[in-house]
């Protein structure tokens, strides 16, 4: 071979494997068949932007109607200062940006816009972005655009887009934390019966004032919603624990299987103690059950060692696991 044919071949070579390691801009598509997101994905594809009216099918394979899909992965901010993003759709979507919730409009309706609160983004930074969208029947239309600082109202471009694949939060997976995380496990229900798949997630202390909101999960809605949290609690000494519930509404709590809060009804904001005797280093089954009915919402927990100044139980002294509740005496 000719050394410029050579040098070509090489230079071809090199383009491609650049082009192959050259992340994709948009985001993965997920397409399911169904409007719930169940079962394997129909399709996984990238998506240079959200920006579909469909007039048919979204791809062969998939339905006109009862079709679903979650878009994921990482937009970047081409500023400092505040963003607000909107979603256009037909029929239901949901929006979570750096895992909080800022659009949840899950409903059967025709063509609408929504608009979430004004979210703080850094010049450059890179932030977890996840959209899900069903279609029920009739239009099918799914956008998601932005404005902020220097920003006009537009279809976020796809250079800003980084495809990835995540999970809506909520949907958590133990087994793959790192060993050294801390807090307890929130399992968060639609009801006041812990009914149905929660959602999940690990808060790192049980010190929550939503004051008239909700925790911003799908599944737990501002009102008619329950928490259980789970977990192992270590003492940071030995002696007598006195152990502060509060909560609006009702709250249970237990320490290895031993009831010692049980307030299971609608109330002000209220304060529970008791008292138990628990050694440094130990780990004790922590669980803590909540439900709110309506109004204001609010659950703490706290602790106080041989008398000193109560304190939230801190997420140092917290362990996530999985506890179910069999075997608790309710």
């Amino acid at each position: 071979m000719k050394p410029a044919l050579r040098l070509l071949a090489v230079l071809l070579l090199a383009s491609s494997i650049h082009a192959q390691n050259t992340p994709k801009t948009g985001l993965l598509g997920q397409y399911f068949k169904g409007v719930n997101h169940a079962g394997p994905a129909a399709l996984k594809r990238v998506d240079a932007q959200v920006n579909f009216d469909w007039g048919g099918a979204p791809a062969d394979g998939l339905p006109e109607d009862q079709f679903s899909v979650r878009w994921s992965g990482t937009v970047q901010s081409p500023a400092t200062g505040r963003f607000t993003f909107y979603t256009e759709s037909d029929d239901g979507v949901r929006l979570w940006v750096d895992g909080r919730l800022l659009i949840d409009n899950w409903t059967d309706h025709a063509p609408t816009e929504d608009k979430s609160t004004e979210f703080m983004m850094e010049d450059g930074k890179r932030y977890d972005v996840v959209m899900e969208f069903y279609e029920s029947g009739g239009g099918a239309a799914a956008k998601l655009l932005w404005s902020g600082p220097s920003t006009l109202k537009q279809l976020i471009p796809s250079f800003r887009l980084t495809p990835k694949e995540l999970a809506p939060p909520g949907e958590l997976d133990l087994a793959k934390l790192p060993p050294d995380t801390r807090g307890v496990v929130g399992h968060y229900f639609k009801g006041r019966e812990f009914a149905g798949k929660p959602a999940l997630r690990v808060d790192k202390q049980i010190d929550f004032n939503w004051d008239m909101g909700g925790p911003g999960l799908r599944g737990a809605d501002a009102d008619d919603f329950c928490v259980r949290w789970t977990g192992q609690i270590t003492p940071e000494k030995s002696g007598l624990h006195t152990f502060f519930a509060e909560a609006d509404d009702g709250v249970r709590v237990w320490i290895n299987g031993q009831k010692i809060v049980d307030a299971w009804m609608d109330q002000g904001a209220t304060e529970y103690k008791s008292e138990l005797t628990l050694e440094a280093g130990k780990n004790y089954d922590l669980v803590m059950e909540y439900y709110e009915n309506s109004g204001f919402a609010s659950a703490k927990l706290s602790w106080s060692v041989a008398g000193a100044e109560k304190k939230c139980v801190p997420a140092t002294a917290l362990t996530p696991k999985l506890i179910t509740d069999k075997g608790q005496k309710r």
